[in-house]
């Protein structure tokens, strides 16, 4: 098996091209040893690699790798991208790196317009991971609203791989080590704000520079708890390249 390394940055990556989703074999591969293990009413899932694509698969079910830290850049149509170019160079860099270390992934069904794909296009999630995650929590509490919950229905059977109900998505976040972005079974909100429940009609992106700050500094310090998790889970394995 390879050694997992939670500190390196996907842009090093000698295959990287332009997403490291696609290109990366490293990426996949951790995928795989990663996500590849026992859920806790003691089936296993295995990952495969599928010859000549950049999908796993398990049991019919094809998925692959999607990025779930992400600085929005690219949005000009909600203002954040105005907001990112005020920020730092420095700034820019050093949540670009972070956000594109293993913690910043994970793996999503992949079909035409499938989660990967809608969540980014929706208007009321705007590719943000925590508003993805409470669409799941929905979708495993047989609740209809969110704006997702055709695709997640669409992609039953991948949710159903962790279990139903409240105890399946309790399953799915401790199977991607999930556990810092929720709290009481609620998903906590990266953009620091209080409420138990999201509103969709909310804009889903800052609008201020302090609040996108605020936002981004949430999203990293996810990624670094969730860095920690992978690294602990794979020392337990012997799995993990020792921290310098």
């Amino acid at each position: 098996m390879d050694q997992i390394d939670v500190d390196f940055c996907f842009y090093d990556d000698p295959d990287f091209v332009s997403d490291a989703d696609r290109d990366s074999l490293r990426l996949r591969t951790w995928h795989q040893q990663l996500w590849s293990k026992s859920v806790s009413g003691g089936s296993r899932i295995v990952w495969a690699l599928e010859p000549g694509t950049s999908c796993l698969v398990h049991d019919g079910v094809r998925v692959s790798s999607d990025t779930i830290a992400t600085t929005h850049a690219n949005y000009r149509r909600l203002g954040v991208a105005g907001l990112w170019e005020s920020l730092t160079e420095g700034e820019r860099r050093a949540y670009d790196r972070a956000f594109y270390t293993i913690g910043g992934f994970v793996i999503f069904p992949t079909r035409p317009q499938s989660l990967n794909q809608r969540r980014g296009t929706s208007r009321n999630i705007a590719d943000r991971f925590d508003l993805t995650l409470e669409c799941i929590r929905q979708h495993y509490l047989g609740q209809d609203g969110s704006p997702l919950a055709d695709v997640l229905r669409q992609d039953a059977r991948y949710f159903g791989l962790f279990g139903s109900g409240a105890d399946g998505f309790s399953e799915f976040v401790e199977f991607f080590h999930l556990q810092d972005l929720v709290s009481g079974g609620s998903v906590r909100w990266l953009d620091g704000s209080t409420e138990r429940q999201w509103s969709f009609e909310r804009p889903p992106l800052p609008q201020t520079l302090d609040a996108y700050r605020r936002y981004l500094a949430n999203v990293a310090s996810f990624v670094a708890a969730r860095n920690d998790r992978i690294r602990n889970w794979c020392n337990a394995r012997n799995q993990v390249v020792p921290a310098e």
